[in-house]
Protein backbone atom coordinates (compact mmCIF):
# COMPACT_ATOMS: atom_id res chain seq x y z
CA UNK A 1 0.00 0.00 0.00
CA UNK A 2 2.87 2.11 -1.00
CA UNK A 3 -0.14 5.03 -1.66
CA UNK A 4 -2.28 4.84 0.85
CA UNK A 5 -4.05 8.26 1.77
CA UNK A 6 -2.70 9.77 -1.79
CA UNK A 7 -5.57 11.38 -4.10
CA UNK A 8 -5.04 10.56 -7.42
CA UNK A 9 -6.35 11.85 -10.54
CA UNK A 10 -5.68 9.60 -14.02
CA UNK A 11 -6.49 11.42 -17.66
CA UNK A 12 -8.09 9.12 -19.95
CA UNK A 13 -8.85 6.07 -17.69
CA UNK A 14 -11.35 4.61 -19.85
CA UNK A 15 -8.41 3.33 -21.98
CA UNK A 16 -6.25 0.44 -22.16
CA UNK A 17 -3.17 1.75 -20.17
CA UNK A 18 -5.10 4.46 -18.00
CA UNK A 19 -7.32 1.67 -16.81
CA UNK A 20 -4.28 -0.23 -15.75
CA UNK A 21 -2.30 2.28 -14.12
CA UNK A 22 -6.28 3.23 -12.16
CA UNK A 23 -6.31 0.15 -10.93
CA UNK A 24 -2.88 -0.19 -9.72
CA UNK A 25 -2.70 3.24 -7.88
CA UNK A 26 -6.12 2.11 -6.05
CA UNK A 27 -4.50 -1.47 -5.59
CA UNK A 28 -2.09 0.44 -3.85
CA UNK A 29 -4.28 2.52 -1.75
CA UNK A 30 -5.06 5.77 -3.84
CA UNK A 31 -8.07 6.75 -3.93
CA UNK A 32 -8.90 7.49 -7.58
CA UNK A 33 -10.43 10.18 -9.89
CA UNK A 34 -11.12 8.29 -12.83
CA UNK A 35 -11.02 10.61 -15.85
CA UNK A 36 -12.56 10.16 -19.24
CA UNK A 37 -14.83 12.63 -21.62
CA UNK A 38 -18.40 10.47 -21.00
CA UNK A 39 -19.09 8.97 -17.97
CA UNK A 40 -20.10 5.76 -19.28
CA UNK A 41 -16.51 4.99 -20.66
CA UNK A 42 -15.42 4.91 -17.10
CA UNK A 43 -18.42 3.09 -15.16
CA UNK A 44 -17.21 -0.65 -15.11
CA UNK A 45 -13.54 0.28 -14.26
CA UNK A 46 -14.85 2.27 -11.68
CA UNK A 47 -17.54 -0.64 -10.52
CA UNK A 48 -14.26 -3.40 -10.69
CA UNK A 49 -12.13 -1.02 -8.31
CA UNK A 50 -15.14 -0.79 -5.54
CA UNK A 51 -16.25 -3.92 -5.85
CA UNK A 52 -12.45 -4.80 -5.22
CA UNK A 53 -12.41 -2.44 -1.83
CA UNK A 54 -10.59 0.50 -3.97
CA UNK A 55 -11.85 3.93 -3.23
CA UNK A 56 -12.90 5.46 -6.89
CA UNK A 57 -14.89 8.83 -8.38
CA UNK A 58 -15.67 9.50 -11.85
CA UNK A 59 -14.96 13.54 -13.27
CA UNK A 60 -15.91 14.01 -17.23
CA UNK A 61 -14.84 16.77 -19.61
CA UNK A 62 -13.38 17.18 -22.51
CA UNK A 63 -9.42 18.13 -21.95
CA UNK A 64 -9.19 20.07 -25.63
CA UNK A 65 -12.10 22.24 -24.51
CA UNK A 66 -11.74 25.65 -23.18
CA UNK A 67 -11.48 25.79 -19.52
CA UNK A 68 -12.07 21.72 -19.33
CA UNK A 69 -8.85 21.27 -17.82
CA UNK A 70 -9.24 23.04 -14.92
CA UNK A 71 -13.21 21.68 -14.53
CA UNK A 72 -11.72 18.23 -15.12
CA UNK A 73 -9.21 18.45 -12.20
CA UNK A 74 -11.60 20.73 -9.95
CA UNK A 75 -14.02 18.26 -10.08
CA UNK A 76 -11.37 15.74 -8.86
CA UNK A 77 -10.31 17.67 -5.88
CA UNK A 78 -13.68 18.01 -4.69
CA UNK A 79 -14.31 14.41 -5.15
CA UNK A 80 -11.44 13.30 -3.46
CA UNK A 81 -10.93 16.41 -0.58
CA UNK A 82 -7.65 16.98 -2.92
CA UNK A 83 -5.24 15.85 -5.00
CA UNK A 84 -1.89 14.67 -4.74
CA UNK A 85 -0.77 12.68 -7.63
CA UNK A 86 -1.63 13.39 -11.48
CA UNK A 87 -1.01 10.82 -14.55
CA UNK A 88 -1.84 12.81 -17.69
CA UNK A 89 -2.90 10.00 -20.25
CA UNK A 90 -5.87 11.40 -22.36
CA UNK A 91 -4.59 11.15 -25.93
CA UNK A 92 -5.59 10.16 -29.44
CA UNK A 93 -3.68 8.66 -32.34
CA UNK A 94 -3.27 9.92 -35.74
CA UNK A 95 -1.99 7.91 -38.06
CA UNK A 96 -1.64 10.31 -41.28
CA UNK A 97 1.19 10.32 -43.85
CA UNK A 98 2.70 13.66 -43.64
CA UNK A 99 1.51 14.86 -47.26
CA UNK A 100 -1.71 13.87 -46.52
CA UNK A 101 -2.57 15.43 -42.73
CA UNK A 102 -4.68 18.33 -42.44
CA UNK A 103 -4.33 21.50 -40.09
CA UNK A 104 -7.19 20.05 -38.39
CA UNK A 105 -5.70 16.97 -37.68
CA UNK A 106 -2.54 18.30 -36.67
CA UNK A 107 -4.27 20.60 -34.27
CA UNK A 108 -6.46 17.86 -32.94
CA UNK A 109 -3.58 15.58 -31.74
CA UNK A 110 -1.41 18.82 -30.46
CA UNK A 111 -4.46 20.21 -28.54
CA UNK A 112 -5.30 16.83 -26.69
CA UNK A 113 -2.03 14.72 -26.55
CA UNK A 114 0.25 18.22 -25.77
CA UNK A 115 -1.66 21.48 -24.67
CA UNK A 116 -4.17 19.07 -22.78
CA UNK A 117 -0.77 17.64 -20.62
CA UNK A 118 -0.12 21.50 -20.28
CA UNK A 119 -3.19 22.66 -18.90
CA UNK A 120 -4.32 19.38 -16.39
CA UNK A 121 -0.72 19.44 -15.53
CA UNK A 122 -0.78 23.18 -14.54
CA UNK A 123 -3.80 22.61 -12.54
CA UNK A 124 -3.01 20.06 -10.45
CA UNK A 125 0.39 21.77 -9.66
CA UNK A 126 -1.30 24.72 -8.86
CA UNK A 127 -3.68 23.04 -6.30
CA UNK A 128 -0.27 20.65 -5.09
CA UNK A 129 2.10 23.63 -4.95
CA UNK A 130 -0.42 25.19 -2.64
CA UNK A 131 -0.64 22.36 -0.45
CA UNK A 132 2.70 21.27 -0.26
CA UNK A 133 3.91 19.09 -2.99
CA UNK A 134 3.16 15.95 -5.06
CA UNK A 135 4.01 13.99 -7.95
CA UNK A 136 2.93 14.04 -11.83
CA UNK A 137 3.26 11.25 -14.21
CA UNK A 138 2.87 11.85 -17.75
CA UNK A 139 2.37 9.22 -20.28
CA UNK A 140 5.06 9.59 -23.00
CA UNK A 141 5.64 6.77 -25.83
CA UNK A 142 8.70 6.02 -27.65
CA UNK A 143 7.35 8.13 -30.58
CA UNK A 144 9.03 10.71 -28.44
CA UNK A 145 12.34 9.77 -30.00
CA UNK A 146 11.59 7.39 -32.89
CA UNK A 147 8.89 8.01 -35.28
CA UNK A 148 7.23 5.81 -38.40
CA UNK A 149 5.45 6.49 -41.39
CA UNK A 150 2.38 8.10 -40.07
CA UNK A 151 2.90 9.21 -37.01
CA UNK A 152 3.92 12.45 -37.41
CA UNK A 153 1.26 14.55 -35.36
CA UNK A 154 1.67 11.45 -32.97
CA UNK A 155 5.15 11.44 -32.62
CA UNK A 156 5.72 15.67 -32.39
CA UNK A 157 3.40 15.62 -29.30
CA UNK A 158 5.05 13.19 -27.56
CA UNK A 159 8.68 14.59 -28.42
CA UNK A 160 6.64 17.84 -27.40
CA UNK A 161 5.73 15.81 -23.63
CA UNK A 162 9.49 14.70 -22.81
CA UNK A 163 10.45 18.66 -23.23
CA UNK A 164 6.96 19.18 -21.32
CA UNK A 165 8.05 16.96 -18.61
CA UNK A 166 11.68 18.00 -17.85
CA UNK A 167 10.48 21.62 -18.15
CA UNK A 168 7.44 21.15 -15.41
CA UNK A 169 10.32 19.13 -13.26
CA UNK A 170 12.80 22.23 -13.38
CA UNK A 171 10.15 24.37 -12.56
CA UNK A 172 8.13 22.84 -9.84
CA UNK A 173 10.91 20.76 -8.02
CA UNK A 174 11.59 23.53 -5.19
CA UNK A 175 7.82 23.70 -4.85
CA UNK A 176 7.96 19.81 -3.53
CA UNK A 177 6.17 18.65 -7.29
CA UNK A 178 8.22 15.93 -8.98
CA UNK A 179 7.45 15.96 -12.60
CA UNK A 180 8.48 12.60 -14.88
CA UNK A 181 7.42 10.69 -17.60
CA UNK A 182 7.17 7.19 -18.59
CA UNK A 183 7.49 6.28 -22.39
CA UNK A 184 6.09 2.65 -23.69
CA UNK A 185 6.60 0.73 -26.46
CA UNK A 186 4.09 -1.04 -28.46
CA UNK A 187 1.25 -2.05 -26.25
CA UNK A 188 -2.71 -3.27 -27.67
CA UNK A 189 -5.02 -0.81 -26.68
CA UNK A 190 -8.29 0.86 -28.00
CA UNK A 191 -5.79 3.73 -29.93
CA UNK A 192 -3.97 1.53 -32.09
CA UNK A 193 -5.36 -2.19 -31.55
CA UNK A 194 -6.94 -2.02 -35.86
CA UNK A 195 -3.42 -1.90 -37.35
CA UNK A 196 -1.25 -3.44 -34.16
CA UNK A 197 -3.04 -6.77 -34.38
CA UNK A 198 -2.63 -6.68 -38.05
CA UNK A 199 -0.75 -10.18 -38.73
CA UNK A 200 1.62 -8.59 -40.97
CA UNK A 201 2.13 -5.44 -38.89
CA UNK A 202 2.65 -7.48 -35.79
CA UNK A 203 5.93 -9.71 -37.41
CA UNK A 204 7.15 -6.65 -38.93
CA UNK A 205 6.83 -4.60 -35.35
CA UNK A 206 7.88 -7.63 -33.01
CA UNK A 207 11.05 -8.15 -34.82
CA UNK A 208 11.98 -4.86 -33.95
CA UNK A 209 11.46 -5.25 -30.34
CA UNK A 210 14.55 -7.28 -28.84
CA UNK A 211 11.83 -8.68 -26.45
CA UNK A 212 10.43 -10.58 -29.13
CA UNK A 213 6.89 -9.24 -27.91
CA UNK A 214 4.18 -6.20 -27.73
CA UNK A 215 4.11 -5.20 -23.77
CA UNK A 216 1.29 -5.94 -21.61
CA UNK A 217 -0.72 -2.85 -19.81
CA UNK A 218 -0.10 -4.23 -16.92
CA UNK A 219 3.65 -3.76 -17.57
CA UNK A 220 2.97 -0.08 -16.91
CA UNK A 221 1.56 -0.18 -13.87
CA UNK A 222 4.79 -0.77 -11.50
CA UNK A 223 6.75 1.88 -12.98
CA UNK A 224 3.79 4.53 -11.91
CA UNK A 225 3.27 3.50 -8.91
CA UNK A 226 7.28 3.57 -8.07
CA UNK A 227 7.43 7.65 -9.91
CA UNK A 228 4.13 8.02 -8.34
CA UNK A 229 5.26 6.92 -4.37
CA UNK A 230 7.98 8.09 -2.28
CA UNK A 231 10.43 5.62 -3.11
CA UNK A 232 10.94 7.79 -6.10
CA UNK A 233 11.78 10.59 -4.02
CA UNK A 234 14.78 11.81 -5.54
CA UNK A 235 13.63 11.09 -9.04
CA UNK A 236 12.96 14.12 -10.77
CA UNK A 237 12.26 15.13 -14.55
CA UNK A 238 13.24 11.27 -15.81
CA UNK A 239 11.77 9.27 -18.80
CA UNK A 240 11.76 5.79 -18.55
CA UNK A 241 11.31 3.56 -21.47
CA UNK A 242 8.94 0.68 -21.16
CA UNK A 243 9.38 -0.79 -24.52
CA UNK A 244 11.29 -4.18 -24.51
CA UNK A 245 14.58 -2.43 -25.75
CA UNK A 246 12.42 -1.36 -28.97
CA UNK A 247 14.65 2.29 -28.77
CA UNK A 248 17.79 0.19 -28.25
CA UNK A 249 18.18 -0.35 -32.01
Amino acid sequence: MRLQGRAALVTGAGGGLGSAIATGLAQEGASVALHDRRRDDVEELYDAIRREGGDAEIVTGDIAAPGGARSIVGQAVKALGGLDLLVNNAGIMSTTAFLDLSEDEWRNVIDVNLTGYFLVGQAAARHMVAHHGGAIVNVSSTRQVQSWPGSLAYASSKGGIAALTRSMALELAPHGVRVNSIAPGTFVTDLNREYVTAPEFRRKRTASIPAGRYGETSEVVGAVVFLASDEASFVVGASLMIDGGQTLW
